[in-house]
């Protein structure tokens, strides 16, 4: 898979925030999709695989990267719903996590407020912010 730098980035910033929510020792299940992963996410939630997937006891968290051409787009809108709805029937605590360049911020919170609202359930969102350069 060829992607830009700035996706790369934006994976990278997800997996670290992965990481610290995991529990120490189950760092080793988190899938991620990208070209030097041994573990791909599945592609089950309704035919999109996310950029880094951890599900493990009473813990799901999906991840997913979006640059800043790609945040608005109604392929990535149907992506975030998916991963909303698989989020709200987990039985267990459930995270999406959505990383964008700094300046997509305001427009992802949007895209995701009004998500929520058609997609409601017992689950936290949270959108990073990639500033620019190396994570």
């Amino acid at each position: 898979m060829s992607e830009s730098f700035q996706h790369q980035q934006l994976v990278q910033l997800l997996k670290k925030e992965v990481v610290k929510l995991t529990p120490s020792g189950c760092q080793g299940l988190i899938q991620q999709d990208s070209s030097d992963s041994l573990a791909l996410p599945p592609k089950t939630i309704e035919g999109y695989r996310p950029d880094i997937y951890y599900c493990f006891e009473s813990l799901l968290i999906i991840g997913e990267a979006k640059t800043a051409n790609d945040v608005e787009r109604q392929h990535s809108r149907a992506q975030y719903e998916a991963y909303l709805k698989e989020c709200a029937n987990f039985h267990g605590n459930a995270i999406f996590i959505l990383a964008v360049p700094w300046m997509e911020r305001a427009t992802a919170h949007n895209i995701l407020r009004n998500l929520r609202k058609k997609v409601p359930g017992n689950y936290t969102i949270k959108i990073l912010e990639w500033i620019g350069g190396v994570v």
